[in-house]
């Protein structure tokens, strides 16, 4: 990186990670968005899946299967490729940091959390703009939970989104062209 934008994306992380340590509430807050509530998100989208489906049939299923092939591919495939040749460390440890919230060993670039909650997002977005928001929100906050939590650079978060979304609008196009050629798989 360039090291302009990487003083820059230590000063947005200095930023976030400095709100750790103040109050119990909000290094409870950091931990819980951090940390938990991408598990709560994906209890909720699987909830909203079974009450489409029951609601409309295996045809209303079709964002949330794309959601899942979107989410394994990047967080299965896409994430331990890139993890292969660019091993960055987390600041935690780069930084010898000693109040992080969060542990975790993996490499730090991309953020797993963020690339998953997009992937998820950006499928969804497709076909409910509402839910798709709700969940891009939820992204937006694990990823800065996960800063204030010590264990992502602020680029991290950002290039685990923008990764996300390109996996969920490419699965989205590749499943289009899919459903638009032989209508009767539904």
């Amino acid at each position: 990186m360039v090291p302009s934008i990487v003083s820059l994306d230590h000063s947005l992380f200095y930023h976030l990670y400095n709100l750790s340590g103040r109050s119990q509430v909000v290094d409870f807050l950091i931990v819980f968005f951090g940390e938990y509530l991408i598990y709560l998100v994906i209890l909720f989208v699987f909830w909203h899946a079974y009450r489409m489906w029951r609601k409309g049939g295996l045809k209303d299923l079709v964002p949330y299967a794309e959601a899942s092939v979107s989410v394994v591919f990047a967080r299965g495939i896409l994430e331990p490729f890139i993890h292969l040749f660019y091993d960055r460390v987390r600041p935690f440890i780069a930084l010898s940091l000693s109040h992080n919230l969060i542990i975790d060993a993996a490499p730090s670039f991309p953020s797993g959390h963020t690339i998953v909650m997009f992937a998820l997002a950006t499928s969804v977005y497709f076909y409910d703009r509402k839910f798709g928001w709700f969940l891009y929100v939820c992204g937006i906050l694990i990823g800065l939970g996960r800063v204030a939590g010590g264990v992502h650079y602020p680029s991290d978060i950002l290039g685990g989104a923008v990764l996300g979304i390109i996996v969920g609008w490419l699965v989205y196009a590749v499943s289009d062209r899919i459903l638009k050629k032989s209508p009767y798989l539904l």
